[in-house]
């Protein structure tokens, strides 16, 4: 079963100073290395100082040792506070009606 993982958290002034440059690789090191990975959209809100993502993940396992053995020690080593990760589970045929996209299939950098 597919598996949202959903975190926010507040970034530290090092975070928020990150270049361009230094995101893409993170990004790129992501799709890459992340096992049981899909998808992940990137999302943050300026007015609250908040960012996070939203993951797609092929199961409960796999967005766990992501989630808790990976992301959070990551985001609290480099300053991010107020860390927020909830797993929920996909319902894929009410999702598949509203036009989710929730293909397994990886797309090309």
């Amino acid at each position: 079963m597919a598996i949202i993982l959903q975190v926010n958290y507040t970034p530290s002034a090092q975070q928020e100073q990150l270049s361009d440059a230094a995101r893409l690789e993170s990004a790129d090191n992501i799709a890459k290395n992340v096992s049981g990975l899909q998808w992940k959209v990137w999302i943050s809100n300026a007015e609250s100082k908040l960012r996070g993502g939203i993951y797609l993940f092929d199961d409960l396992d796999s967005a766990k040792k992501w989630g808790e053995g990976n992301l959070r020690g990551r985001l609290a080593a480099n300053g991010g506070t107020n860390i927020s990760i909830t797993y929920f589970e996909v319902d894929e045929k009410l999702s598949a009606i509203t036009r989710a996209t929730l293909s397994s299939a990886r797309l090309a950098a």
